[in-house]
This record gives structure tokens, C-alpha cells and sequence, in this order.
């Protein structure tokens, strides 16, 4: 059976003795038990009750991840999600990072529901600051302003005012967007 590329990588380390570190890769494999591989974090603290522990670092695809993971544990939900971010084209991986950041995201299970709602985001490629979404708005008739007054138009304004109105994110390649939420034509617009 050939070996699978991890999804995700997570360094844990020990917050009393940070040179007390292991690394877990997702989507865990059937031989892996990652509580086995987390004792290597107790090394020299073994009287203790609980080890703190903390993620260190984050590899994936995901840049934003990190911060929507619990340190503490919940291994086989972040085995899932690497799963899902797995099953993602790349348009899809940029989209559930910027979901993740226009999301009230405060538990793994949220993380995993964003993960499955890519369907009720848009992703509008290009879009990376207020000044292009003011041109997007502009340009494809969410506001409507005559052409010859296009030049003079405050777009970073426009944008900021459409980003303060709906929910959307910025990600590095794009603006992702709730459908639901994105403005329609204006009535009698030509």
C-alpha cells in the first residue's frame, strides 16, 4: 500500500519544557496513535498530572489553519478535517481559508462545518483588497454610477463600505464571499 502525503502537520510542544516536541501528521494513518507519539511531550515531567502542551507550528495548505486548531487534543477531528482539506482542489483550499476567517470559528467542530459549506461561498479570484472590490462592485453593477464618472470614483471607499456590509474575506489570491449575501443588480440598472 503506498504511503499517503500528510495534509497537515502540527509540532506540538511542551509549554514548560519546549525542547519537548513531537510532530503528528493528518490524516492519521490506522498504525499511528497519536496519544502514544504525545508522550514524548511528557519526557522529564512524568510525576506530573497533565502536560500542557501547545502547537508550535502548522503545516498545510490551509495558511490560516493554526489558528482555528485546539492544542488540546481532539486528534481524530483534525484527522477528519485533514481528510476533507484532502478531498479540495485548490480553489476549494483558498476558499475554506477564507471562511474560516469571515466565520464565527471557536471549537473544532466549527472548523469542521466551515469545511463542509464550501458550497455557500463564492470565490471571486483577484480580489485582494478594498480598492479591487470597489472596481468588482463598480464594474459588474452592484452600484450603479454612470461610466464617465468611473475615473473619479473612491473604489478603496466603495470596497470598504461593501466589505463592512456583507460577509467576506480577504485570502492572499481572492475575496470569498457568503452567497447569500452577495448584492444583487439594482432594480432598473441598464
Amino acid at each position: 500500500m503506498e504511503e499517503r502525503e500528510p495534509t497537515i502537520k502540527i509540532l506540538y510542544e511542551n509549554t514548560k519544557a519546549p525542547v519537548n516536541q513531537v510532530w503528528l501528521t493528518f490524516p492519521l494513518s490506522g498504525r499511528e496513535r497519536a496519544e502514544q507519539k504525545m508522550l514524548a511531550l511528557t519526557s522529564g515531567h512524568e510525576q506530573e498530572e497533565s502536560i500542557p502542551y501547545q502547537i508550535a507550528r502548522v503545516e498545510s495548505p490551509i495558511p490560516n489553519l493554526r489558528q482555528y486548531l485546539p492544542a488540546d487534543g481532539w486528534f481524530q477531528e483534525i484527522s477528519l478535517l485533514a481528510e476533507k482539506i484532502e478531498r479540495m482542489d485548490r480553489e476549494e483550499q483558498i476558499k475554506f481559508s477564507g471562511i474560516l476567517d469571515c466565520s464565527a470559528i471557536s471549537t473544532i467542530e466549527d472548523v469542521l462545518q466551515a469545511a463542509d459549506s464550501l458550497s455557500l461561498y463564492k470565490y471571486i479570484p483577484g480580489v485582494t483588497c478594498s480598492r479591487e472590490l470597489g472596481g468588482y462592485v463598480v464594474e459588474n453593477g452592484f452600484m450603479e454610477f454612470p461610466r464617465e464618472v468611473w475615473p473619479y470614483l473612491d473604489y478603496p471607499g466603495i470596497g470598504e463600505e461593501y466589505y463592512a456590509s456583507y460577509n467576506c474575506a480577504y485570502t492572499k489570491s481572492g475575496l470569498v464571499v457568503r452567497k447569500e449575501e452577495e448584492p444583487e443588480m439594482e432594480e432598473g440598472s441598464s
